[in-house]
C-alpha cells in the first residue's frame, strides 16, 4: 500500500480561527502577488519607453569637463525626458528620470581626467555670499568661459558646477550629489578647487557677482 493510498482516509479537523488565519495568509500572498506584478509590469513599460527614446544632441562645457546628454521621444529633443550629467574631473554622474525622481552616483576618476582640472585654466566663478555675523559663503558656481567673458546667462545653455556649501551637495544642471558620496579622489580635487578659488578671489573684498579666475600658478598648492 502506497504512502498516498494509506493517508486517503484519514480527515484532519482543523479549528474554525485557524481556517480564518489560512485564508487570510492567502489574501495576503495574493494582495502581495498583485502587486509585485503591478510594479513589474511599471518596470517593463519604463523599459519599452526608454527603448523608444533618441538621443539629442549633448551638451559640453568649454573646457569638456561637464556633459549634458539627454534623450526625447522622436521628434521631441525640446522636451527631453531623460536626462544625465557627468562631471569627468570629480566623478559623479546624476540621471534624471522625471522631475521628481533622479539617481546620482561617484565613481573612481581615471589618470586621464586630470586633463579636465579646471583650475589650471581660466574660469569663472560667482559666489553667493549671506551677511550674517560677518560675510558666510554659502554658494559657489564654477564654469569655464572665453578669457573676460564671466557675465553668466542662465538661459545660455552654459554648464557650470555648483557648490551648495549650506546643503553639502556639488550640482550641475540643477542635479545634485551628496559631497560625502564623492570618491576619496573627488573629494580631494573639490576641496582643491574651492581652495584655489577662494585664495584668488581674496574673500576680504567681499565682491558680489561673476569673478575671473586666473588659472593656478605653477608650484602653488
Amino acid at each position: 500500500m502506497s504512502f498516498q493510498q494509506g493517508r486517503r482516509n484519514r480527515r484532519v479537523r482543523v479549528p474554525s480561527r485557524s481556517r480564518l488565519r489560512i485564508v487570510g495568509k492567502t489574501i495576503t500572498i495574493g494582495a502581495l502577488l498583485w502587486t509585485g506584478s503591478a510594479g513589474l509590469s511599471t518596470v517593463q513599460a519604463q523599459l519599452t519607453e526608454d527603448r523608444a527614446l533618441v538621443q539629442c544632441r549633448s551638451t559640453i562645457s568649454l573646457d569638456k569637463r561637464l556633459v549634458m546628454e539627454q534623450w526625447a521621444l522622436p521628434g521631441g529633443c525640446e522636451r527631453p525626458v531623460r536626462t544625465r550629467v557627468t562631471d569627468r574631473f570629480l566623478g559623479f554622474a546624476c540621471l534624471e528620470h522625471s522631475a521628481e525622481f533622479s539617481v546620482c552616483r561617484s565613481y573612481l576618476p581615471g589618470v586621464d581626467s586630470k586633463a579636465f582640472d579646471t583650475s589650471k585654466s581660466f574660469r569663472c566663478v560667482d559666489l553667493g555670499l549671506t551677511d550674517q555675523d560677518g560675510v558666510v559663503v554659502s554658494r559657489m558656481r564654477e564654469w569655464a568661459a572665453e578669457p573676460k567673458q564671466c557675465d553668466w546667462d542662465p538661459y545660455a545653455g552654459v554648464l557650470a558646477m555648483e557648490v551648495d556649501f549650506d546643503n553639502g551637495q556639488v550640482c550641475v544642471a540643477a542635479l545634485c550629489m551628496a559631497v560625502d558620496r564623492l570618491s576619496a579622489i573627488g573629494k580631494t580635487r573639490l576641496r582643491e578647487l574651492v581652495a584655489s578659488a577662494f585664495r584668488e578671489l581674496g574673500l576680504t573684498a567681499q565682491a558680489w557677482g561673476p569673478q575671473a579666475v586666473s588659472p593656478v600658478r605653477a608650484g602653488s598648492k
